[in-house]
């Protein structure tokens, strides 16, 4: 074909090549009965989450049941791990405020430092669910996700005020976590006033195996008529009985943990920990990530100051009644 019977062809064609397109853009668009919006492609969410850290094993299945969640509806979940640090945190919180993240989920650190990292995410107009522990500065987030802290602590003082006439205590803690000191706190409320339950000594574990086991041996030195641990979590649990083991005071010993971890409910069974408390992480995330998209739909300005998802204490006595090759 020469270039003088192209240019015909194209002249004679493009037109009705025009026509064709714009009759169906209108088609599309104009015609009765049409969904317009089954056409569209759905915007990809996108999720933010820090956590305290990822070391203890009820942090990696919240971020693992998040994320599942979420990717089931076709969007993303970044996850960071702030490995304890507040300031880490803060930068964390920086960079998925620049990654786009429409909503953030996040576990504090220090739940009384952690306040600049909320007014980033304020000031960029982005939903703020925390998530297992409060934080200090509650008016700064759209919702709390949590478990009920206080009647974990509650729970284990009834049970050890059932089988003992008297305990020597020791506490293992983390200050700095709020959901910690509630746990302690409801355990202490708990025996006040009961004669013969006294609390010989305490020791800051941070919530971390490695930390529990050493304050707990010079817990064990300094009180040596010491037979009972009230762990805030289920890792602080099994340092603190590690030191046990190693000073020989196994059989004396009972020891509480809160969590509810498979690990925790194998010791329940076998006899070697006396009760955790159970947390209940399936409903937690799945709440988590219900709220997540509710903000989403409403606006940060929609808020609901806290869920909180109960706790069940396990013993010998129902330890039947759970699996422990997993969570519950």
């Amino acid at each position: 074909m020469n270039e003088e019977k192209l240019i015909k062809v194209l002249v004679t064609v493009c037109p009705t090549i025009c026509f064709v397109l714009m009759f169906s853009v209108v088609c599309i668009f104009w015609m009765p009965g049409v969904d317009v919006s089954l056409m569209q492609v759905n915007e990809k969410h996108v999720f933010g989450a820090s956590y305290m850290t990822m070391s203890n094993p009820y942090y990696q299945l919240l971020d693992e049941q998040i994320r599942i969640l979420i990717e089931a509806n076709g969007d993303q979940l970044i996850s960071r791990d702030a490995g304890m640090h507040q300031d880490k945190q803060l930068e964390q919180v920086k960079e998925l405020i620049d990654a786009g993240v429409e909503v953030l989920f996040l576990t504090p650190v220090e739940w009384d430092n952690v306040k600049p990292a909320l007014e980033l995410a304020n000031a960029a107009g982005i939903p703020i669910i925390v998530v297992d522990t409060p934080v200090e500065d509650s008016e700064l987030v759209s919702c709390s996700v949590l478990s009920d802290n206080y009647e974990a602590g509650v729970l284990c003082a009834r049970h050890l005020l059932s089988i003992r006439d008297s305990a020597n205590i020791l506490l293992l803690e983390h200050v700095t976590a709020e959901s910690g000191k509630e746990r302690i706190q409801g355990f202490l409320d708990t025996i006040r006033g009961h004669e013969g339950f006294n609390v010989l000594g305490e020791g800051e574990s941070d919530g971390q195996i490695e930390n529990a086991m050493l304050v707990m041996e010079k817990l064990l030195k300094e009180h040596p008529e010491a037979d009972t641990l009230m762990a805030l979590n289920d890792p602080s649990a099994f340092g603190g009985m590690a030191a046990i083991r190693g000073a020989g005071l196994t059989d004396r010993f009972l020891v509480y943990g809160v969590d509810g971890t498979p690990e925790a409910k194998g010791m329940v069974k076998d006899g070697m920990m006396t009760a955790t408390c159970a947390q209940f992480p399936l409903i937690v995330s799945e709440k988590t990530v219900e709220q997540g998209y509710r903000f989403l739909k409403e606006g940060p300005g929609s808020r609901k100051e806290e869920v909180i998802v109960p706790v069940e204490l396990i013993t010998a006595e129902n330890i039947d009644h759970f699996s422990i090759n997993g969570w519950q």
